[in-house]
């Protein structure tokens, strides 16, 4: 991970007085001078450097900065380049070739003394060019913003698109994130940052931007690493075609060196573009690590009934999934608690609502025998996690404890988390969770041991269950200012970042889950690309909400996306459009079952709704989104498509169609079999209908879909497939 190129540094401070304003205003004129220097003695600002990678070629300056590209051969006049916010270059940049690259390496100062060396790699790989920038400093630890912009002079119709959780920046209801827009005056964050919500739509949760030209079907993206250390980050677009990535808080000095890495693409004038390239370049964070979740992928339930479903009813509904309810532990954060063995009970905490006859107590046979029950009937349970808070009305105020040693401390939590885990291991005790509980930090090693600990313990106890879906990674955005993980610096001072804690736990939660055939899903609200490394599928709360929605199903263009529906108003006033946004973007909503918490519940009208969609949803399982450029379309005004690749062939939405009877939809697929079967499934229709598939002049296969409720799931199978059938 990214994270292991830091270490934690030991820095003297500067000598008293060092920091006067007297040497302020002495570096103040050296920077004058040096700067004047630096312009009489620099490079002829006329000399560029040309370096290509398939249909891109960039112009570099002297300096070290994009002067101009090219697709294939027509002008793009981009301009751009990294610079260290307050920081100015003193001397000259140097210049160097490395094979058919660039390597450019010069010094910055700020205001206040601080200097670093910041070298800039331009190197060409088969579809990108690399964009790799080191930063080092021997000073004492300091930060400031590392910027990279790009700079395009943008017209009416030129158009930009990145993973924004709404594409207008707005956060009331939902509108389609899989637009190209013009370019406007707009400030976006990487996820959520401390004080925002999941439900905002000022964010982006995959770090690229795509430049287009619609009318020449060409288009440019720039994509950061995710595996590079991200703890906080901007995105700013300007209504005249100008952007700007800003990422902060990342500690310089101590002779450490910071590296960044982003790449230049050229590609169609599609949202597609930039997407397909980073999805090929860095699976593994696109990719389920178990590939076994396909199966998985349907509505879901957060209920803790363990009483027998009518299973044929809810297998029509595409229900999957029960992220089992958070009632069987004794407290947060003790979620199988340490037993002798798997019969041993425990007090649940019955902190939620639950049917009259369930006990009050449970083990771990009870738990697995639900979970067995479950898998027999065709269905999978995911068991509560949550790494980020423990204990249930803890307070601040010390109260009698237990000794350490105690077999029976872990029943108190609050003495169990003052005796076992340090002060810095408590990011905010008795914070407003759902249960009062502490907010930790799963970067302290022994609670970090803690969690690891029951993630083993719940796979040998409870072998039938899936997996585990953590909760609540809202908190990712956070910094512990009580310890440091020797990469944040904060106001000033080290601290640990929660979202740093969170990478280097999957590090080893992953592989332990993993090597059990287990699955991790999680409760994203953090929604950011670089956090699901080692996450197999997302269900999320905030999915409702028509921004966090749209994040989800892209960082889910591999996975299983689960979302929540709070209540039947949510399907009010038009059922269709809620189902279908959720068809259109290969995500599932919750089911209605029985006692589900703060989502929806079984109701005539809520389960009818379900079954009319149940085939749609079922089609689409195991789906990967197909990023080949411009691979499906609609001539049919208002209509929205989608393609996924699924294990049968391809599953296709049509949707949004009003009272439309058809739609006119182009594909393009290369893999298509002489022989295969094209038909469509329609909400609340049976049988299927045949779509007849044909091969136009410019050989893009288009059919007419006919549509019901203005939508239609097309699907293209072999024939292997439809036998199968």
């Amino acid at each position: 991970m990214a994270g292991k190129q830091y270490r934690a540094a030991i820095l003297e401070p500067l000598p008293n007085g060092r920091d006067s304003v007297g040497i302020h205003l002495l570096l103040a004129i050296a920077i004058s001078f040096l700067c004047a220097f630096s312009t009489a003695a620099g490079s002829n600002p006329a000399v560029t450097q040309e370096i290509r990678a398939g249909a891109l070629a960039i112009d570099l300056g002297p300096a070290g900065n994009i002067v101009g590209a090219k697709v294939d051969d027509n002008v793009w006049p981009l301009t751009g380049g990294t610079e260290l916010a307050g920081c100015q270059s003193v001397g000259e940049t140097k210049e160097m070739k490395r094979g058919k690259g660039f390597k450019f390496t010069r010094t910055v100062i700020d205001g206040k003394g601080h200097t670093a060396i910041v070298t800039e790699r331009f190197i060409p790989t088969k579809s990108s060019i690399r964009w790799e920038v080191e930063i080092r400093s021997d000073d004492a630890p300091w930060s400031t913003a590392i910027n990279t912009s790009l700079n395009y002079p943008a017209t009416a119709q030129t158009r930009f698109w990145t993973a924004w959780s709404d594409p207008e920046h707005r956060s009331d209801g939902w509108r389609d994130p899989l637009v190209m827009e013009p370019f406007t005056n707009a400030d976006w964050t990487y996820s959520i940052s401390n004080g925002y919500s999941a439900r905002q739509g000022n964010y982006i949760c995959i770090p690229l931007f795509t430049f287009a030209e619609p009318a020449d079907d060409t288009g440019i993206s720039l994509v950061l690493s995710p595996e590079d250390l991200i703890l906080a980050m901007r995105l700013q677009t300007t209504a005249d075609g100008a952007m700007k990535f800003s990422r902060t808080m990342l500690r310089l000095g101590g002779g450490k060196t910071v590296r960044l890495a982003m790449d230049l693409t050229a590609h169609e004038a599609d949202w597609r573009g930039g997407l397909r390239w980073m999805v090929a370049r860095y699976p593994q964070y696109f990719d389920p690590p178990n590939p076994n979740v396909g199966a998985m992928a349907g509505c879901a339930a957060y209920s803790g009934d363990e009483d027998p479903i009518d299973v044929a009813k809810f297998k029509k509904m595409a229900f999957r999934v029960n992220w089992k309810l958070s009632d069987d532990f004794p407290y947060m954060g003790m979620f199988i608690p340490p037993v002798k063995n798997a019969d041993e009970r425990w007090q649940r905490s019955c902190g939620e609502k639950a049917p009259a006859d369930k006990p009050a107590t449970t083990s771990c046979r009870q738990m697995n025998d639900y979970a067995r029950y479950m898998r027999t009937n065709g269905f999978y349970v995911l068991n509560y996690f949550n790494v980020t808070e423990f204990g249930k009305n803890m307070s601040p105020v010390e109260k009698p404890m237990r000794l350490a040693g105690d077999p029976e401390l872990w029943k108190e939590p609050q003495a169990f988390l003052a005796n076992e885990f340090p002060l810095d291991a408590i990011y905010r005790p008795g914070a407003a969770t759902c249960y009062n509980a502490s907010v930790v930090d799963v970067g302290d090693p022994a609670y970090q041991k803690f969690i690891l600990t029951q993630a083993a313990r719940h796979n040998r106890l409870v072998p039938d269950s899936a997996g585990i879906c953590i909760d609540r990674l809202d908190w990712l955005a956070h910094f512990n200012r009580r310890a440091d993980d020797g990469v944040s610096w904060v106001d000033g001072k080290p601290a640990r970042a929660l979202f740093v804690s969170w990478q280097r736990l999957m590090e080893k939660l992953g592989p332990l889950m993993h090597r059990d055939d287990k699955v991790i899903f999680v409760n994203p609200i953090n929604e950011r690309l670089d956090g699901m490394r080692y996450v197999d599928g997302v269900y999320n709360e905030m999915g409702v909400a028509g921004p966090s929605l749209n994040a989800s199903a892209l960082l889910c263009l591999r996975k299983p996306a689960l979302e929540w529906t709070v209540g039947a108003t949510v399907l009010a006033p038009n059922p269709d459009d809620f189902m279908q946004r959720h068809l259109y973007l290969g995500a599932y909503p919750t089911a209605p079952y029985p006692w589900n918490n703060h989502c929806l519940k079984p109701e005539e009208h809520c389960d009818q709704v379900y079954l009319d969609y149940g085939p749609l949803l079922d089609a689409m399982r195991g789906k990967k989104w197909v990023l080949t450029p411009h691979c499906v379309e609609t001539t049919t005004p208002g209509v929205k498509v989608n393609l996924f690749k699924v294990p049968v062939g391809y599953a296709l939405p049509v949707t949004f169609g009003g009272t439309d009877q058809t739609a006119v939809v182009q594909v393009r697929i290369d893999d298509v079999p002489g022989h295969f079967h094209c038909d469509a499934l329609q909400p609340g229709k049976d049988p299927t209908l045949p779509v007849e598939l044909k091969s136009n002049d410019n050989g893009i296969l288009e059919m007419t879909v006919p549509l019901a409720r203005g939508c239609a799931m097309v699907r293209i199978m072999n024939g292997e497939s439809v036998a199968a059938q």
